[in-house]
């Protein structure tokens, strides 16, 4: 029985662009749960994920939030996928951190809930982020979802005295 070859391509390019689906599926369902977990625990009331995810010209991650994390944003970097490459997604994670993000690559691997999704940060960040809460558990009795939020007030507020200060008026 003789196939044409063209007809073998067609097969193949079908075949890819029903996995790339799948893929890219997997992918949208993993960054979405990531951007509602982010808005349903007050971090980011804005928190999107990326459409391209991460392939645009402007934005790499896959979740655009402005979510800080020790004094920089979030780069979120998300992995649906059946086998861990941990050490290759890393390294595409760090890319973020080059454009001036706290890397963090976030995982879920086939057979696991959303919920078991696990997290790839630096140690030293979870050290400091450990260290910062119990520092922040000593000092006041504002609940840390709430620091973040009167924390970036603080700083509009003097980034708009700054402005005002330019224009002559003065805090007297």
């Amino acid at each position: 029985m003789f196939i044409p070859f063209e007809y073998l391509k067609s097969l193949k390019r079908q075949f890819k662009a029903k996995n790339m689906k799948t893929a890219k599926q997997k992918g949208k369902l993993l960054e979405n749960y990531i951007t509602d977990e982010i808005i349903k625990r007050g971090l980011d009331d804005r928190a999107v994920r990326d459409g391209a995810s991460g392939a645009g010209n402007r934005e790499k991650r896959d979740v655009n939030t402005s979510m800080m994390i020790l004094d920089r944003t979030a780069g979120i970097e998300a992995k649906n996928h059946k086998v861990p490459h941990i050490k290759d997604w890393w390294l595409q994670t760090q890319k973020l951190e080059k454009l001036g993000y706290e890397p963090i690559l976030v995982y879920k691997l086939f057979g696991e809930s959303l919920g078991d999704s696990k997290a790839v940060i630096y140690l030293s960040t979870l050290l400091d982020l450990l260290a910062n809460k119990n520092e922040n558990n000593k000092n006041s009795g504002i609940p840390i979802k709430d620091k973040w939020i009167v924390k970036n007030a603080i700083e509009i507020l003097k980034k708009l005295l700054k402005i005002l200060e330019k224009y002559g008026y003065s805090q007297d």
